[in-house]
């Protein structure tokens, strides 16, 4: 099985969190927080500063 590595952000603002809806897909049309692959490099303790 491969593994990916993806992270996933969430955005509060005014009481109000950010999602975004899929537009393609097995998922299409569902609703989830914007996440992405981690790249080359990248560290899950880097992204937390950010």
């Amino acid at each position: 099985m491969k593994t990916i590595e993806v992270v996933a952000a969430i955005i509060k603002h005014d009481n109000k969190i950010f999602i975004t809806r899929r537009a393609y897909g097995e998922f299409e049309n569902m609703w989830e927080f914007p996440s992405d692959k981690m790249e080359a490099g990248e560290t899950q303790e880097k992204l937390k500063e950010i």
